[in-house]
């Protein structure tokens, strides 16, 4: 009896904790959106009436493109974790399936460098790529350098 008592206490502050970490992340995770928008707004020397325009596809876009991310991530697991297990046939699934995903992000890069044009001068379309990943250095050396764990790379 004791033992189920103490495994039951054991799980009850398992998920207390898990929740701690979960609701932590958010906070976390809404700073760093309020620094990549600065970031990149300033890089990309947005008007008023261009960030009016540039933010909600920008958004749109990177809700789109973090759902391929996380399903690539998802497979990428699920395969790595299987992979020495798995068939030649299971295997050269997973690499198809990879490719696929692979491919639906950049359709989906495609689709909304068109969109943001329409949004913002095509120089600033280029130097938004360039502006994204100096902020993602600029982020993990911050991280570095205070100590802080790793986002995860969903989190970009």
């Amino acid at each position: 009896m004791k033992i189920k008592a103490i495994i039951i206490l054991f799980l009850f502050i398992q998920g207390i904790s898990a929740q701690t970490n979960k609701d932590q992340k958010g906070p976390i995770r809404e700073k760093i959106k309020a620094q990549r928008i600065a970031f990149i707004t300033e890089r990309l020397n947005l008007s008023p009436d261009e960030s009016t325009k540039f933010w909600p596809v920008y958004n749109q876009f990177s809700g789109e493109l973090e759902e391929v991310k996380k399903q690539q991530n998802q497979l990428r697991k699920s395969t790595n974790d299987k992979l020495a297990v798995m068939s030649d046939k299971e295997i050269d699934k997973a690499l198809e399936d990879e490719l696929s995903a692979q491919q639906k992000s950049i359709d989906l890069q495609r689709k909304y460098i068109v969109e943001l044009k329409k949004t913002i001068p095509t120089r600033k379309v280029a130097m938004l790529y360039k502006a994204e990943r100096d902020f993602k250095i600029t982020l993990l050396k911050r991280m570095r350098d205070s100590g802080q764990k790793a986002i995860p790379e969903e989190e970009f």
